[in-house]
């Protein structure tokens, strides 16, 4: 058996971020995100639902009732969560673009307009989050997507008994370019190595003593 409980992870905490499409891919897991990247803020404890979707159809033959091969049809990589801060990004992302200007200079009342014409509003996306399971052993985990835009907003139901809240969900984007990378996760969790993989890296005993 391979059962390694050491080998379980708790998201305690995290935030997606935003950039403009291009921003470079971060360069670890836990220095914390310069600009122009900006933090979404709060969101619900139900955190963030990443999910991984391949449509594909079997080929059918005459001679056998099993696919010889699957030919794909569709990749989507999509993120989900409720954010709870009525800001700026916030805003911005789940009205596609939206932005507030002061009325008139001065005055400290602000106006956004929500156009009839929606229009692409890519972003480069990151989703961070950290386990720390004791003052000495903390894993962080880091999402970057370089190009990405909101694909469905859920509805936004304003009461007196709870925050606003603002449900939508990001949908990844072809790369620009000639890359096929739709995704990068970054890491300084050695659990992510195989355990082959690990023993390879270390290599074989040359002390001359013995292992």
């Amino acid at each position: 058996m391979t059962i390694n409980s050491s080998h379980v992870r708790v998201p305690g905490i995290g935030e997606i971020s935003i950039a403009p499409p291009g921003t470079p891919e971060p360069t670890d897991p836990a220095t914390a995100l310069p600009a122009p990247w900006v933090g979404l803020g709060l969101s619900t404890d139900d955190g963030v639902t990443v999910s991984r979707k391949v449509e594909r159809e079997g080929t059918s033959s005459w001679q056998t009732l099993t696919p010889a091969r699957f030919v794909y049809k569709s990749l989507e990589l999509t993120v989900k969560s409720t954010l709870q801060e009525t800001k700026a990004e916030v805003l911005s992302v789940y009205f596609g673009g939206m932005t507030f200007a002061e009325t008139t200079q001065g005055s400290k009342k602000y106006r956004a307009e929500i156009s009839s014409l929606p229009k692409g509003d890519a972003r480069a996306l990151c989703i961070d989050w950290t386990d720390q399971i004791s003052a000495l052993e903390i894993y962080h985990h880091r999402l970057f997507i370089g190009r990405a835009e909101v694909s469905e907003t859920e509805d936004a139901q304003w009461t007196r008994t709870q925050e606003a809240q603002w449900g939508l969900t990001f949908s990844g984007l072809a790369p620009a370019g000639s890359s096929t990378v739709l995704a990068v996760w970054l890491t300084d969790d050695p659990a992510v190595i195989a355990a082959g993989a690990a023993a390879m890296s270390v290599g074989p005993n040359t002390s001359g003593g013995k292992s």
